[in-house]
């Protein structure tokens, strides 16, 4: 440990050190402690490679998104919720207009032009890129792979790069499937995080009431009535790894809420826009 030469310390004064902008996740499981409403968090969202089997194409979709790079794990940060779609929607639209047409190369061929909500969807280009590769139908595919084909042998004369692929798939398929698919997965994710544990409100009630369903096999053995294990259930201080795992459990329930809101909403737009 080093001593900044610009500090002094007092006899018997408390050391501190900063563990860093981490997540609850890491601080948890490296240091045993999270941090209540950590700006720092973050939810996983995870598209298993395996589920794209179940459907047509499944080959030249897992083929397009190796050729993009794409892993199929993406970090959804609090900080991305500073740029809300819910928050800026009352706007007047030409407000959130902007001057797409100096954006030469975003798409395919400006066909298809960038909606106005786009200034403000909070979701990594990333993974939205990757969603729209996963959520083409058939006949998507087919339209992709026919502007990618005809780039090849027109006369630029080139294989297609990662952006000429990910420029087609926009062409032919916007944002609604997209997040459509986030939509789900988020759903989804809720009711993992829910299953056995109830919803953020079941959390925050266990929080407050700084209650615990845990018994060692001792008391169960002392033969307390239901009524006796209530009253022990309210009067026995919550462990602190009780502590830490619940208000984790809850931090991600919330985020992974206001980050369904903020797809459903993205989803809305993207529907009365296309």
């Amino acid at each position: 440990m080093k001593e900044s030469p610009n500090v002094a310390f007092a006899a018997e004064e408390e050391i501190r050190i900063s563990y860093g902008n981490k997540g609850n996740e890491e601080l948890l499981y490296l240091y045993g402690f999270v941090i209540e409403n950590n700006p720092d968090d973050f939810i996983m969202v995870h598209y298993p490679k395996e589920a794209l089997q179940r459907f047509d194409c499944a080959e030249l979709k897992l083929q397009l998104l190796e050729e993009q790079k794409f892993q199929l794990r993406w970090l959804l940060h609090t900080s991305l919720l500073h740029k809300r779609v819910s928050s800026e929607s009352s706007l007047p639209l030409e407000a959130c207009k902007k001057d797409w047409s100096q954006m030469s190369g975003y798409s395919w061929s400006g066909h298809r032009k960038v909606p106005y909500y786009m200034d403000h969807l909070i979701f990594p280009e990333d993974l939205m890129a990757a969603l729209r590769t996963i959520s083409m139908q058939e006949d998507d595919v087919h339209g992709v792979i026919s502007l990618l084909t005809e780039l090849s042998e027109s006369g630029y004369r080139r294989q297609p790069s990662e952006e000429d692929i990910k420029a087609a798939i926009w062409e032919v398929c916007g944002n609604a499937g997209a997040l459509q698919l986030l939509v789900d997965l988020l759903t989804t994710k809720i009711m993992e995080l829910e299953e056995g544990s109830g919803t953020e409100a079941n959390d925050t009630a266990l929080l407050e009431g700084l209650s615990t369903t845990e018994f060692s096999p001792k008391e169960q053995q002392d033969g307390l009535s239901e009524h006796e294990c209530n009253i022990f259930e309210r009067k026995r201080p919550m462990t602190k790894n009780r502590y830490s795992a619940i208000v984790y459990r809850r931090g991600q329930k919330h985020l992974a809420c206001l980050f369904l809101k903020e797809a459903q909403d993205a989803l809305h737009l993207s529907l009365s826009e296309e």
